[in-house]
């Protein structure tokens, strides 16, 4: 059994849980390379891609968005999205302010030059878009977001447990049990 908790388990079997992680990593592998192309489109990388279209989009809506904020929306640690957004001033994609309620943090913007490449990039973008999602129903559409939105950090809670159940990374002296929920 690769799962114990009762919920993941049909007729006490794990055989569907395994078909979901298994179509859950085709998917993920897929809107990878799909984030991968569109961002190679506009010349980014996939993760500059998705930091410049998060920009662009949470700007406005978020008061005062910085580095912060944005790692925390896209669940990534913020020491790398100064890297990465550091590249995209160099390129003349995005904007950086002194945040004018605390001077030690900036303010982030996209450029008039980011604008235009995002809108030229939907030509692509939302039919591309709407391919990948094109087997979902409007209901099943808000369903995986709210489930997925509950997924995505569970991540690094998991990579603990795996830390603390196989500290020298050796199934050979892996603590047996634990809680499921730690």
């Amino acid at each position: 059994m690769t799962a114990s908790r009762a919920a993941l388990l049909i007729d006490g079997s794990d055989t569907e849980f395994r078909e979901l992680v298994h179509d859950m990593l085709a998917f993920a592998a897929a809107i990878q390379e799909v984030r991968n192309r569109l961002g190679g489109l506009i010349g980014l990388s996939g993760t500059q891609y998705t930091i410049l279209m998060s920009i662009a989009r949470l700007t406005g809506k978020v008061p005062e968005l910085g580095v912060a904020t944005l790692a925390e929306h896209l669940h990534l640690s913020g020491a790398f999205v100064t890297i990465e957004i550091n590249k995209l001033v160099a390129a003349g994609l995005v904007s950086k302010a002194v945040n004018p309620s605390d001077r030690r943090r900036v303010l982030l913007s996209v450029t008039p030059e980011a604008e235009q490449r995002l809108a030229e990039l939907t030509r692509v973008q939302a039919p591309a878009n709407d391919t990948l999602f094109g087997p979902l129903s409007g209901s099943e559409f808000r369903a995986m977001r709210s489930i997925i939105a509950k997924l995505a950090g569970t991540g690094e809670r998991t990579l603990k447990l795996i830390d603390y159940l196989a500290p020298d990374g050796k199934i050979e002296t892996a603590r047996e049990q634990v809680s499921p929920l730690v």
